[in-house]
């Protein structure tokens, strides 16, 4: 599993959640993706479906903007009913 690091300085925190917010993500979203270590569309194209869905405030509008991004179908929600 490819190991994520955390942002060396609060200068490349802000930075990356910058960078993450002119994507069209929210403020919240885009800090949360640099406190788990996601600081560049590299780092996203090397996340598995878990760990992309398991990162803390991120939700289902998100996660559908993350995959656009790196071009990569959203997980079908299981046990839907449908």
């Amino acid at each position: 599993m490819y190991q994520r690091h955390r942002t060396a300085s609060f200068d490349e925190y802000w930075q990356a959640s910058k960078a993450w917010e002119r994507t069209g993500l929210s403020l919240g979203t885009a800090r949360a993706l640099a406190n788990a270590g996601f600081l560049t569309l590299a780092d996203l194209h090397r996340a598995h479906d878990f760990e992309l869905a398991s990162i803390p405030r991120v939700g289902a509008k998100s996660l559908a903007i993350l995959y656009a991004l790196i071009g990569r179908e959203a997980p079908r929600k299981r046990g839907s009913g449908s």
